[in-house]
């Protein structure tokens, strides 16, 4: 194979003539972005969830703690909400929310107001999506002098229906007949800028946007290992900041990133010859992240951003394999997918898997293919990766991955022999233990090679008299089959077997 040639999936030659050859998951993924949380029902001194990194397990923890849209380009945390939960029926998630209804920019800014009769001491509000729930206020509308502010609580309940995007306030007390007065604020997710997603910390525990990953093993006991942000990760800076907090979070954690490039470069769409270019401008070919383009049409009528599939994909089989990442999102069905989404204006085109090997996969960027009969997500390089580079660890972007998790899993476990006394025998019992976890991951195909030890130089340095200890992993992945190709040669052997039946017959 030249290096001009590159390959992915099954292939097959022909050749006119030849010789014979003699051949004899404690981990999570963390997902940011907005979501509806104004159409829900707070009480008395809770407040929205805004930069707060929850766990999630399915779709009704979902609605309950972030609520839900179909508007997902408004909302984007629905996306993932959607596929995770209800299509592929697998969590949980990390959910780190950044639209905040009690933000001025976040919201319009002049109230509004509407007159509304009960109805069987019902008042219903239609088209109530854009509705901050929170500040709905009751009024009387009196012929003079000032309204009666009715008490939510007292005087009534308030609830928001998603699947009817309605609002229907229930009188506790009687609401009466006479016509009342609706007042509320309505939401503008349109304001939450690239700033409001990529947040701040203070470095003293306070932290909003991506930097609230610092967050989630404390509020949710699981390691923040992956990232994704659809709808956002196309976004330069939200995905420099996204690579800034993917690498020791709190001092410990290594994350892994999947991303989006965007179908817009400006106002230009982007092609499957100029997004390669895009990427690597923007700098979007990071080794800790697989960068995926374009989109997909999906089956239900949906645009889907690629991180969300692959992510969801990738979750599953974290879930099939004890949560040790071995196995790649690449080639792992995703059903679906109706064709690839690059916009309006190429919605007449159709991408075969060797325009996507030729275009993307060789240049680091993963997509999804119809091969094999099915769609599937299709490429397992690490963003960093070009025919040009290509080393052992960006081939396959579940080699880092292990690495990650081999360290990661090290940090989770390893702490409670902090500040204990460490013997020659208690050091020679970490080595065995983890030698057994290494040899355990040998057995299961994720790692062909693993060899545990103290590391010979912190002795030499006497690292050791200082409470110091290095262990050190020495370990190979084990490697993903990029490409399988058949080599199909015409021969003449089948002829002596022709004849020899033929004669034999005459006999």
């Amino acid at each position: 194979m030249t290096m001009s040639e590159y390959l992915h999936g099954a292939y097959g030659d022909t050749q006119a003539n030849g010789n014979r050859v003699s051949t004899d998951s404690e981990s999570a993924i963390v997902c940011i972005g907005t979501a509806p949380v104004h159409t829900l029902a707070l009480a008395s001194g809770e407040s929205y969830p805004v930069s707060k990194p929850v766990l999630v397990r399915n779709i009704a923890e979902a609605k309950k703690y972030f609520g839900y849209s179909d508007d997902w380009a408004k909302y984007t945390l629905c996306d993932a909400m959607h596929h995770f939960f209800e299509t592929k029926g697998i969590g949980p998630l990390v959910f780190i929310n950044v639209l905040d209804p009690t933000k001025a920019a976040h919201k319009s800014e002049n109230a509004t107001t509407v007159s509304k009769t009960p109805v069987n001491n019902i008042i219903t509000i239609a088209d109530g999506e854009s509705v901050i729930l929170d500040s709905v206020q009751v009024k009387t509308i009196p012929a003079e002098g000032d309204p009666v502010v009715k008490v939510k609580g007292t005087d009534y309940s308030i609830a928001y229906s998603t699947a009817k995007k309605t609002i229907t306030i229930t009188g506790i007390t009687n609401l009466g007949t006479d016509a009342l007065n609706v007042v509320y604020d309505t939401i503008d997710a349109t304001g939450v800028t690239s700033d409001d997603v990529i947040g701040a910390t203070d470095g003293l525990g306070t932290n909003t946007g991506i930097f609230a990953v610092k967050n989630v093993y404390q509020l949710t006991g699981v390691i923040p290992a992956y990232m994704i942000a659809p709808g956002f990760s196309s976004v330069p800076a939200v995905h420099t900041a996204m690579y800034q907090n993917s690498q020791k979070v709190n001092g410990h954690w290594d994350m892994w990133i999947f991303a989006d490039l965007p179908l817009l470069n400006g106002s230009t769409p982007l092609t499957m010859d100029t997004v390669v270019t895009w990427k690597n401008s923007n700098g979007y070919n990071h080794p800790n992240e697989t960068v995926y383009f374009p989109m997909i049409a999906g089956t239900d009528g949906n645009k889907y951003h690629l991180s969300v599939i692959a992510a969801a994909n990738f979750l599953e089989l974290l879930g099939e394999n004890e949560g040790i990442p071995y196995h790649s999102a690449s080639n792992t069905d995703a059903p679906i997918i109706s064709k690839l989404w690059m916009g309006d204006s190429a919605a007449n085109k159709l991408f075969d898997d060797e325009i996507i090997n030729e275009k993307l996969n060789k240049n680091g960027i993963a997509s999804a293919a119809f091969v094999g009969g099915r769609w599937a997500v299709w490429g397992a390089h690490a963003a960093s990766y070009n025919q040009n580079n290509a080393d052992y660890v960006n081939v396959a972007e579940t080699a880092l991955m292990m690495l990650y998790y081999v360290s990661n899993d090290f940090q989770a476990r390893r702490p409670r022999n902090v500040d204990k006394p460490m013997t020659a025998n208690d050091i020679a019992s970490i080595v065995a233990e983890e030698q057994n976890r290494l040899d355990g991951l040998k057995a299961m195909g994720a790692l062909i090679y693993g060899e545990a030890a103290l590391d010979a130089d912190s002795i030499a340095n006497s690292d050791v008299y200082s409470g110091d200890f290095v262990f050190e992993f020495r370990v190979t992945t084990t490697p993903l089959a990029k490409s399988l190709k058949a080599v199909v040669t015409w021969v003449d052997d089948g002829f002596s077997t022709y004849f020899a039946t033929g004669e034999s017959d005459v006999a």
